[in-house]
């Protein structure tokens, strides 16, 4: 493994979340759970549909239930952290179905290294308010969340970002989730959940951000669980796609590319990330799990406007600014080798923008996740990501 990616593995670390259980781990007792170590957390609740928010850890949504308080709890986070009495000095390994970062990980402008040093895994240092800042609750109904605070982010060329920063939740109900998606629930047994969450950021300094000095991004992330025959779907705007980013090892037999959907496996059982380039942006992903009769959609905000720019997280890469729009990234337990990642992960960035003092930027991500069987979810699953659950390599 050579010294480039083996600190990219490590600093996925920072992401790891609870080891997975043969059994399913309810809502209900997450939020147990969580409320020995989160003084806010906050359910939201619309029918059976159910999140589990917290304003002050910088409006982070641990997980989600499609079926009440006794329903599968679908996001991860980090048990481990929190039993150690660490979680709340070190945000950044929380954890969580939502939670938003910031961009580049790595190059001449990585907001992960300081000034003047080797990007090295060792080096590696989150930023203090990533990870020890705490917001302040704006707003908070059944239904929607508002929290935000001051920031201050450096990176390595020596820029300090001074930000204010905005995550705004809203739980969705079942009519808002048929608007936004263009598609039917009400007949049939699916039971569904869905949420959005707006990410701004202000830039409260006296000076123009600029790209030769480095730029700051919204970067929102989420874990999930995985399963053995669970894969992640990526549609593209291209019938004639036929290669993604690849991160950290072979892909071999985890990609599938079929008429310009990428299909990506998410079992937790190979460490790997994959992603796309602006130019082959759909701005929807998703994956399906049989095992838990699950179809889970993505959706993000997107310009396709090419004079964008989006960073570089690719490790070894000279050009700061030609990155992924999304990734997918997934785990794996591999004990001997000190690794305890079972989960996976839909990432997705905004662009990244010279902003004068005053200027903000805005990203969007809704997450829906939809329970049935596979005759009741293929309808979805075609109309939003152009796939049958009945072909390859669902069968």
């Amino acid at each position: 493994m050579n010294k480039l990616i083996l600190p990219s593995l490590l600093f996925t670390l920072l992401f790891s979340c609870q080891s997975p259980q043969k059994e399913f781990t309810s809502f209900q007792d997450d939020v147990d759970f969580l409320r020995q170590y989160v003084d806010d957390l906050t359910v939201l609740k619309r029918g059976e549909a159910l999140m589990a928010v917290s304003p002050s850890w910088q409006g982070r949504v641990f997980t989600t239930s499609l079926d009440g308080e006794n329903g599968r709890s679908l996001g991860y986070y980090n048990q481990k952290l929190f039993k150690a009495g660490k979680a709340d000095q070190q945000l950044s390994k929380a954890g969580g179905e939502s939670r938003m970062w910031f961009g580049p990980e790595v190059g001449d402008f990585s907001i992960f290294f300081p000034p003047n040093v080797e990007q090295v895994g060792e080096n590696m240092k989150v930023s203090a308010d990533l990870d020890t800042l705490k917001f302040n609750t704006d707003e908070t109904s059944n239904k929607q969340v508002v929290a935000s605070n001051d920031m201050v982010i450096e990176n390595a060329y020596g820029t300090s970002f001074t930000i204010h920063a905005s995550r705004s939740i809203e739980l969705f109900d079942v009519k808002t989730i048929e608007k936004n998606l263009g598609i039917q629930l009400q007949n049939g047994n699916k039971k569904s959940v869905g949420f959005e969450t707006n990410t701004i950021i202000k830039n409260t300094g006296s000076t123009t951000w600029s790209k030769d000095t480095g730029l700051l991004p919204i970067w929102i992330l989420g874990c999930f669980h995985p399963s053995e025959n669970q894969w992640a779907i990526v549609p593209t705007n291209s019938t004639e796609l036929d290669t993604v980013t690849n991160y950290f090892t072979d892909q071999t037999g985890r990609v599938m590319i079929k008429k310009g959907v990428a299909f990506y496996k998410v079992d937790a059982g190979y460490l790997n990330k994959m992603g796309l380039p602006q130019k082959h942006i759909r701005p929807i992903m998703g994956s399906y799990s049989p095992e838990m009769n699950l179809l889970n959609i993505v959706v993000y905000s997107f310009d396709s406007d090419p004079n964008l720019l989006y960073v570089n997280s690719e490790w070894g890469k000279e050009n700061n600014y030609d990155g992924d729009v999304m990734n997918i990234f997934n785990g794996e337990i591999n004990l001997p080798l000190d690794r305890d990642w079972p989960f996976y992960e839909f990432e997705s960035f905004s662009a990244a923008k010279e902003l004068q003092p005053g200027e903000e930027l805005q990203h969007k991500q809704s997450v829906y996740h939809f329970e049935g069987s596979k005759e009741e979810l293929n309808p979805i699953a075609e109309q939003l990501l152009g796939v049958s659950l009945f072909d390859a390599p669902f069968n």
